[in-house]
């Protein structure tokens, strides 16, 4: 067992939970990390981010937008910039604006910077419909 801590500037979503393993959208693709795994750090980008408590058997989930991974003997600590917890996430809203936004991006120009922060925030909105929509089963 290791412990799990995600915190973002705005809140803290678990501090040193002992967790069975965790897995994390790592910037070059999905990281698992179990116990026992090589000391490292790493960039987070959006996605899905899940993990096991210790003695339980389903898997927590939230929604991260970019961050940093740190792994050590003791554990895993997050620094995310957003995390959403299933029940914090609108899934009807979430869906409306998924739809606008790419309308909106069909009928305007727009510059490299704006395409690539769209990117970022409908990888974000895709990762919300995933996760809203499992916790709702």
């Amino acid at each position: 067992m290791f412990k799990l801590t995600i915190v973002t500037p705005e809140k803290r979503i678990l501090v040193g939970q002992e967790v069975e393993e965790v897995t994390v959208p790592a910037f070059k693709g999905e990281l698992n990390i179990l116990p026992g795994h090589a000391p490292l750090i790493t960039t987070l980008e959006t996605g899905v981010m899940k993990w096991k408590l210790k003695g339980k058997e389903r898997q927590e989930t939230a929604v991260i937008s970019w961050g940093y991974c740190q792994v050590s003997p003791e554990g895993v600590n997050i620094l995310a910039n957003i995390a959403d917890l299933p029940e914090e996430i609108d899934l009807e809203m979430t869906k409306a604006y998924l739809a606008e936004s790419e309308k909106k991006v069909m009928n305007e120009v727009i510059t490299d910077e704006d395409w690539v922060e769209f990117q970022r925030e409908w990888a974000r909105a895709r990762a919300k419909i995933e996760v809203a929509s499992q916790a709702k089963k």
